[in-house]
C-alpha cells in the first residue's frame, strides 16, 4: 500500500473503487483495526485510533471493539448457531450495557432493517438478503459514528442488490453516518457516493465527486476503469484557431474537448464512452468529428444495444437505443467533443 490520505465527514458516503487486489479491503480493515498498518495515523473525531511507533516511542493501536466503528462484511460473518436476536446482541458485548439496554438497542436495530419479527429465527432460515440485513443491524446496534461496508451486496441478485442499496442509503442519511463503501462496481460507486476514491495497485489514482470523475478522469487507469471502452491514440495538433485536434494513428483528425490538459505535439489517447458516439445514416451539416464507418457487430442488452463499427484501421463501440437492422449500409459516427470524451497524455 502506498500513502492513502483520506478524510470522511459525518453524513458523507465515500466509495473505494478499484479492481480486486488494489488495496480497498486492506484500507478498510486497517481503519477497523483488523489489520495493522506499517506506519501512519488513523483518527476519529480527533481521537487517535492508530499511530505508528516513531523515534523509539510507543505507538497507539486501539482494539477493534473500542474504536466505535461498525463493519458490514461481504460474507455476512454471522454466527449460524445463534438466532437473529443474539447475532445482533453479539455486537454489543463489552459495551457495559445492562441486559435491558442491550435488548432495547437490538430491537431498535432490527426494526430499522425490518427484521424484528424474525428475531427468533436461526440464520440458516433466512434468505441472503435477510442475512445481510442482520449483518447491517449488528453493525448499527452500537450506534457507531462510522460504518465500513466491504462489498456487502456482491453475493445478492440484481433486484435484491438494488433494493438493499436504497435501504442502506436511507439509513446512512437518517442516522447521519460517515460511511466508507468498498466496491469494484463502478455503477454502484457512482450511484451511491458523495465522493469516489479510485484505487489501483495500492495507490489512490483519483478522488472526486462521481460527476467530476466521470467527466474528467485524471489518469489513464481512472478513465479506462470507469467504462471508457473506446481508446484512440495519436499526436495532438492545433487547428490554428486555438482548438486542439488528435491526429489518430492511421485514422481521422478529431477535435478534442476544450478543457483537455494536453498540448500540441503531445502523444495522447482519447478515451471515448460508448454513449458519446452517435451512429448516423447521414452526416449532419456543420458538425465536427464525423467519420464514415461500417457496422461489424452488435450485442443486445435489453434497453440498448452495443454496436461495433470499423473505420480504417480503428474500431469503436457505440451505444444505441435500437438494434441495427442492416449491417451492409455504410454509416457515419459522430464523436461529440463536448461530452463523454477525455484526452490524456501518453
Amino acid at each position: 500500500m502506498d500513502r492513502v490520505d483520506l478524510k470522511v465527514e459525518s453524513g458523507e458516503l465515500v466509495s473505494l473503487l478499484g479492481p480486486s487486489g488494489c488495496g480497498k479491503t486492506t484500507t478498510l480493515r486497517c481503519i477497523a483495526g483488523l489489520e495493522k498498518p506499517d506506519r501512519g495515523q488513523i483518527t476519529l473525531d480527533g481521537v487517535v485510533l492508530f499511530e505508528g511507533a516513531t523515534n523509539g516511542e510507543r505507538g497507539v493501536d486501539i482494539s477493534p471493539e473500542h474504536r466505535g466503528i461498525g463493519m458490514v462484511f461481504q460474507d455476512y460473518a454471522l454466527w449460524p448457531h445463534m438466532d437473529v436476536f443474539r447475532n445482533v446482541a453479539f455486537g454489543l458485548q463489552g459495551a457495559r450495557r445492562s441486559r435491558s439496554e442491550v435488548a432495547a438497542e437490538v430491537e431498535a436495530a432490527l426494526r430499522r432493517v425490518r427484521l424484528w419479527d424474525y428475531r427468533g429465527k436461526r440464520i440458516s432460515q433466512l434468505s441472503g438478503g435477510q442475512q445481510q440485513r442482520v449483518a447491517l443491524a449488528r453493525a448499527l446496534a452500537p450506534r457507531p459514528k462510522v460504518v465500513l461496508f466491504d462489498e456487502p451486496l456482491s453475493n445478492l441478485d440484481t433486484q435484491l442488490r438494488d433494493d438493499l442499496r436504497s435501504e442502506i442509503l436511507d439509513l446512512h442519511r437518517t442516522l447521519d453516518l460517515a460511511s466508507l463503501w468498498v466496491t469494484h462496481d463502478q455503477e454502484e460507486a457512482l450511484g451511491m457516493s458523495d465522493r469516489v476514491v479510485v484505487m489501483n495497485e495500492g495507490r489512490v489514482e483519483q478522488t472526486a465527486t462521481p460527476s467530476d470523475l466521470w467527466e474528467r478522469p485524471a489518469t489513464r487507469f481512472a478513465a479506462g476503469f470507469l467504462g471508457a471502452t473506446n481508446r484512440l491514440s495519436g499526436i495532438v495538433a492545433s487547428d490554428g484557431s486555438g482548438s486542439l485536434m488528435l491526429a489518430v494513428d492511421d485514422g481521422p483528425r478529431l477535435t478534442l474537448p476544450a478543457d483537455a490538459q494536453i498540448a500540441a505535439g503531445d502523444r495522447a489517447t482519447a478515451f471515448i464512452r460508448t454513449g458519446a458516439v452517435q451512429l448516423l445514416d447521414h452526416p449532419p451539416e456543420e458538425a465536427t468529428n464525423i467519420v464514415p464507418a461500417d457496422v461489424t457487430g452488435q450485442s443486445f442488452h435489453g434497453d440498448y444495444s452495443i454496436v461495433t463499427v470499423k473505420f480504417g484501421h480503428g474500431t469503436l463501440k457505440v451505444k444505441v437505443d435500437h438494434p441495427v437492422d442492416s449491417w451492409s449500409t455504410p454509416r457515419f459516427v459522430h464523436l461529440d467533443p463536448t461530452t463523454g470524451i477525455s484526452a490524456l497524455s501518453g
